[in-house]
């Protein structure tokens, strides 16, 4: 889902219309920012990734989506569209104008460094992982091999060199394919960040605008994805946040936990799905899910804060990232939408869910659903789109400004070849040694060597046919 961009930071001349509406818009956003924060602070309870602390049997039942749909999960959903109104509101105003000036402002060191930013993230990240060792990605992808620690290594060694990078990019990709063959691509749904983690340094020695303007925005829609797709989570097995709320009392601000875990499910949905947005909204979104996640590591540690070390860093790039082209969607469009991408979200994974887990046919009606209300929502954006359809890769914009201003529209491959200067070869060579490295390592590491349940799923209970009752009776006692 590509969604657009920010108003024109120089026109004011349909800004000075709304006027009066105005200051009406900013006094409400200020309001209602006092009750994000107040809400942000619950987010506490999820914002650690669930299946990092408690034990999650996957494969269980989740809770119909009858059983979701409580008073006090639509309460929460409309105060959501309330405020995701206000804030694609007030960015077309002059008080949005001026905070965006001022963003870009205060992020400008930042924006010519993204990618060293990322590159120094992921190389920390890996040689983490290679330090502890028994991890594929996350704390509960657990597998011991050579072959892993050996990509592990060097991926960071490869990071250090503009050559490298895609042979890097390959290797973070190669890990999550793996990881999907021995957890199943349903699990792996929750890191669709790695991928693009792997498509940005797989791009990155591209001369290509489009291509490099592309990874930026895929790099931000997976990262949101990471965010979005988890959050169902709290909605549909409610038992696994319990005994975080419950461990961590303060966290709950005093009302009771089924309240504290439907509310952080809302406000961690509403701020992923806010990246998806306009500039301004997206690089507040990504400004607050910062800080709730690092927050979340005061109490959670380390385990906590090295999980979510790349997707701080990338929300810090999306942060720094600057938009300049007018808005295409008016403000009225985004509870629209937002109000029918909950439900299809929440569709889809239960309809993923049973697909992976029990049946290839009774998953039929939810996928359906799903299905139908995001092509609900492409019609919307189509049907009332202010402008033309004119993204960013058309544009030629990316997150790291280091694509020559002329870059020929149309070069065959044998003018590329003949093209290329001296000082090419050897960048060219040694990316192709290193890309070599990782696949022959991948390649020896797999001879002969079949898949095995992983000892997290081997030691785990048996399926429960009835994970809802059990996540009702164990937020009652609380």
């Amino acid at each position: 889902m590509s969604i657009d961009r920010a108003a024109n930071r120089n026109d004011f001349s349909t800004i000075s219309n709304a006027g009066r509406a105005g200051s009406g818009v900013t006094k409400g956003l200020i309001f209602s920012g006092c009750l994000v924060v107040s809400f942000i602070s619950m987010t506490g309870v999820a914002s650690a990734h669930v299946k990092w602390f408690v034990p999650c049997v996957v494969s269980d039942d989740p809770l119909p989506v009858q059983a979701v749909l409580t008073t006090t999960f639509f309460l929460f959903l409309a105060l959501f569209l309330a405020l995701f109104y206000l804030a694609c509101a007030a960015e077309q105003t002059r008080f949005g104008a001026t905070v965006s000036k001022f963003l870009d402002h205060l992020t400008e060191p930042l924006r010519d460094r993204v990618d060293d930013l990322l590159r120094a993230a992921a190389a920390v990240f890996f040689a983490l992982l290679w330090a502890h060792g028994g991890l594929i990605l996350t704390p509960e992808l657990e597998a011991s091999s050579f072959w892993l620690l050996a990509i592990q290594l060097l991926i960071p060694l490869f990071l250090g060199a503009r050559a490298t990078l895609p042979a890097a990019g390959a290797g973070i990709v190669l890990l999550y394919v793996y990881g999907a063959a021995s957890y199943g691509l349903f699990h792996m749904l929750d890191y669709p960040v790695f991928p693009g983690l792997g498509v940005w340094f797989a791009l990155s020695l591209s001369r290509n605008a489009k291509l490099l303007a592309f990874r930026s925005d895929f790099l931000r829609w997976t990262v949101a994805l990471s965010l979005l797709w988890p959050a169902m989570e709290k909605f549909v097995y409610p038992a696994w946040v319990a005994p975080i709320a419950i461990a961590h009392p303060e966290l709950t601000l005093g009302f009771d936990v089924p309240t504290v875990v439907t509310a952080a499910g809302i406000v961690e949905f509403g701020l992923a799905f806010a990246l998806f947005w306009t500039p301004l909204v997206r690089r507040l979104a990504a400004l607050a899910l910062v800080l709730v996640l690092t927050a979340a590591t005061l109490d959670f540690g380390k385990v906590d804060g090295i999980g979510h070390l790349m997707i701080i860093a990338i929300l810090v790039a999306v942060f720094a990232d600057r938009d300049e082209r007018p808005a295409r969607y008016r403000p009225a469009l985004a509870p629209l939408v937002g109000s029918m991408a909950l439900p299809a979200t929440l569709l889809l994974y239960t309809g993923a869910h049973t697909l992976s887990y029990t049946s290839l046919t009774t998953p039929i009606e939810p996928l359906a659903g799903g299905t139908a209300l995001l092509l609900l929502v492409f019609l919307c954006l189509r049907r009332f789109a202010a402008g033309p359809g004119n993204t960013r890769y058309e544009s030629g914009q990316d997150l790291v400004r280091q694509v020559p201003r002329q870059v020929p529209r149309r070069l065959s491959l044998r003018a590329s070849i003949v093209a290329a200067t001296s000082d090419a070869a050897p960048e060219v060579a040694v990316g192709g040694v290193a890309l070599t490295a990782v696949v022959l390592i991948a390649f020896l590491g797999l001879r002969g060597h079949e898949l095995q349940v992983p000892p997290s799923a081997a030691s785990a209970p048996p399926r429960q046919q009835h994970s809802d009752m059990s996540a009702l009776a164990m937020i009652r006692t609380t």
